[in-house]
């Protein structure tokens, strides 16, 4: 009795290649761009929320209450671009997960976390004002 194993050792390194870039959505050029755009999206928003925590915490103009708010704000928006952008567009591209399965929770949890937050503090701030 020949199992899985058996039969895809007997196909050959090119057939094997096919067979997994036939599962792939996008072409080479269209997951280039997608990959450089998500990038810099992600390296933005990190860099852009990096600067902003700075900003808030050396900054003395505002109250204390609304820049404890906005730095909640921009962890969050961290949160979002470490584990929503990387992980929704490989998704997207590849049409699989190819991660760890264990790690699939745990992205999909700290996605919902952020947008939670992001939620919650923008109602604080809004009943604050």
């Amino acid at each position: 009795m020949s199992t899985m194993k058996d039969s895809f050792a007997n196909i050959s390194l090119d057939e094997q290649t096919s067979s997994i870039n036939d599962l792939e959505l996008l072409d080479a050029f269209w997951q280039t761009l997608l990959i450089t755009l998500y990038s810099l999206t992600a390296a933005l928003s990190l860099i852009g929320n990096i600067i902003a925590i700075w900003v808030l915490m050396a900054g003395k103009r505002s109250s204390r209450e609304l820049r404890m708010f906005l730095v909640n704000l921009s962890l969050s928006d961290i949160t979002m671009a470490l584990f929503s952008i990387p992980f929704t567009y490989t998704d997207f591209m590849l049409g699989r997960w190819i991660f760890l399965p264990q790690f699939c929770p745990v992205v999909q949890f700290m996605q919902l976390a952020s947008v939670f937050v992001s939620v919650y503090t923008l109602t604080a701030i809004g009943i604050d004002r």
